[in-house]
């Protein structure tokens, strides 16, 4: 066999052999470490992403029993301030409530106006009233009164769960009440409601005793407010003496009032039944 001759020295094939094992350490490394090293990598910002989205639902978690505090709250709210109002009728059965009414004091209804209403109402305090001063000092310099719940912060809960720290720091947080409660203090209108008023004018004569016991009813209903009244004439009626023989104009013993209220009408669904309901469903659908 022919033995291959070289011109290299010892120090190129020293060279040539170092070069040769870099070449194959780093196709070794390319080829079998560095897969394993990108998977470590994507397998660790897998677990980052998740311990985020897990402090995220952690918080929403804490912050649900607020979220059906403030729901309660609202609802209730709600009901309470529209619980005296009548439903939304027409003018039909308008008419018919009011005269119903009027007999109801023993009184004879001569005359009803009635101007429906086309959509909310908007109205507003008298204006020497406690609440129209409140809604002006509001309207300046709102004061929402918050009700802070202790519970443990979200974003210190992320931060916790990025950095690896397990340790929740319970703090003060922000309660759902804050914005609920600014929005209800600066509110200006009632617009957005939902109630009707319907103003009605009725006329009505019988006994002073019996207009003035329908006046001081009228007053004590929650669910509609005077706006006016008087004292309407009444016309003279003949009457014949019988020891003269003569016809007579003389008062009549009744008196004819009109009055004028604004009635106030709504009608609320109960959200707390519908949120039921529709717990129910997805529940039966899951």
């Amino acid at each position: 066999m022919a033995k291959l001759d070289t011109n290299l020295s010892n120090k190129d094939k020293v060279t040539i052999a170092i070069v040769l094992f870099i070449g194959v350490v780093f196709a070794f490394s390319w080829y079998a470490i560095r897969p394993t090293i990108m998977s470590i990598r994507s397998l660790s910002d897998d677990i980052e992403q998740a311990k985020i989205v897990e402090a995220q639902s952690r918080g929403k978690v804490m912050s649900l029993s607020s979220a059906e505090s403030v729901f309660d709250r609202v609802t209730t709210d709600l009901s309470d301030s529209t619980s005296d109002y009548y439903e939304v009728m027409t003018s039909s059965q308008l008419d018919r409530m009011a005269t119903n009414y009027v007999l109801s004091f023993g009184l004879f209804p001569e005359d009803l106006y009635i101007s429906m209403p086309n959509g909310p109402v908007e109205e507003v305090p008298y204006i020497y009233s406690r609440a129209a001063e409140d809604q002006i000092r509001n309207a300046v310099t709102p004061t929402p009164t918050p009700d802070p719940i202790p519970t443990t912060s979200v974003a210190g809960t992320v931060a916790s769960a990025v950095s690896g720290d397990n340790s929740a720091q319970s703090t003060q947080v922000e309660s759902l009440f804050v914005p609920y409660n600014l929005a209800r203090d600066v509110s200006t209108s009632t617009q957005n409601s939902g109630v009707r008023a319907a103003d009605l004018t009725l006329v009505m004569t019988g006994s002073e005793s019996q207009c003035q016991a329908l006046i001081d009813d009228l007053c004590t209903n929650p669910s509609l407010r005077v706006t006016g009244f008087s004292w309407m004439n009444v016309d003279l009626i003949e009457r014949l003496d019988e020891e003269t023989g003569m016809v007579e104009m003389v008062e009549p013993d009744y008196v004819r009032l009109q009055v004028s209220v604004r009635l106030y009408m709504a009608d609320v669904a109960d959200y707390s039944a519908l949120v039921s309901d529709a717990v129910e469903a997805a529940g039966a659908e899951g």
